[in-house]
């Protein structure tokens, strides 16, 4: 466990100059929930992120999100490829189901992977963003899993 930790406080704090060849895409997002997200990059390794996604919990369970990122990318010498971690928060409400029309609150966490393809406007990632659920059904939300197709604006 302390290992995780020590990599990832390096890895939060390494600041070597990358960058991952595009400003802004949109795209689809499908795991555990089905959605949209919008990428920013504000400098070569930060970027901004905002996902609305849908989030089936059972056959009658219904709740839609919404939430942002602050993303920090690191070069690992492949190219076209990054590795990423940030913080954010997100609100949404619960549709259907036992908390139905009830608000939800969470801070949330996201670490992933991606790869933006050579002369194609195509990026794609796989990401992780467990959440701490402030407001409603509060707790720890940790199985959160999605891949997200990008097409690069520009």
């Amino acid at each position: 466990m302390k290992k995780i930790v020590l990599i990832a406080v390096a890895l939060l704090v390494a600041s070597t100059a990358f960058s991952q060849n595009y400003k802004t895409s949109l795209g689809l997002r499908a795991g555990s929930s089905v959605g949209a997200s919008l990428k920013h990059f504000i400098n070569e390794q930060d970027a901004l992120e905002a996902i609305v996604d849908v989030d089936i919990v059972r056959h009658d369970e219904l709740k839609i999100r919404a939430g942002g990122f602050y993303e920090r990318h690191f070069d690992v010498n492949v190219d076209g490829f990054a590795l990423y971690a940030g913080a954010g928060a997100s609100a949404g409400v619960h549709v259907s189901g036992l908390y139905s029309k009830q608000f939800m609150i969470s801070l949330d966490l996201i670490g992933g992977a991606e790869y933006k393809f050579n002369n194609v406007p195509i990026a794609i990632s796989a990401d992780w963003t467990p959440r701490v659920q402030l407001i409603s059904n509060t707790g720890l939300k940790m199985p959160n899993f999605a891949l997200t197709f990008r097409y690069i604006i520009k």
